[in-house]
C-alpha cells in the first residue's frame, strides 16, 4: 500500500538553511544580467553609492538586503535602508556612500529619480 512505502521520519540537517538570504540573492541572480551584478559589486566595494529602483517593494528589499548580505565579510561603512520611502528622495543627494532599496511607480519616478 502507499502508505506502508512513506517514511515514519524526516530528517533534516541542522542548521536550517536561511531561506531569505538564499531568496534575495536568487532574485538577484535572475533580474540582474552577470556583468551589470559585477559592477554593482565593484561599486560597493569601493564605497560607491547603489540605488535599487523597482516596482515591487518585496522584490527591492530582497535584493538590497542580498547584496548586504554579500558584502557581509567586508567592511561596508554606507548607510543602508532596504527599502526607503519615496518621500525621503532627498537622501540620494547626500554625499555620504548607501546602498538603498526604492520602489517607483511608474516610468515617470524613474525619471525624476536620474
Amino acid at each position: 500500500s502507499y502508505l506502508s512505502s512513506v517514511p515514519s521520519t524526516i530528517v533534516v540537517p541542522l542548521p536550517l538553511p536561511h531561506v531569505a538570504r538564499h531568496w534575495g540573492i536568487a532574485a538577484l541572480i535572475t533580474r540582474i544580467e552577470t556583468d551589470n551584478l559585477l559592477l554593482l559589486l565593484k561599486l560597493l566595494l569601493v564605497q560607491r553609492s547603489v540605488l535599487i529602483v523597482g516596482a515591487s517593494s518585496h522584490l527591492v528589499t530582497s535584493c538590497s538586503c542580498a547584496l548586504k548580505e554579500i558584502l557581509k565579510s567586508f567592511e561596508w561603512s554606507g548607510n543602508f535602508v532596504s527599502h526607503m520611502p519615496n518621500t525621503m528622495i532627498e537622501f540620494i543627494n547626500s554625499p555620504v556612500s548607501f546602498l538603498i532599496g526604492m520602489t517607483v511607480d511608474n516610468a515617470a519616478e524613474v525619471t525624476l529619480i536620474e
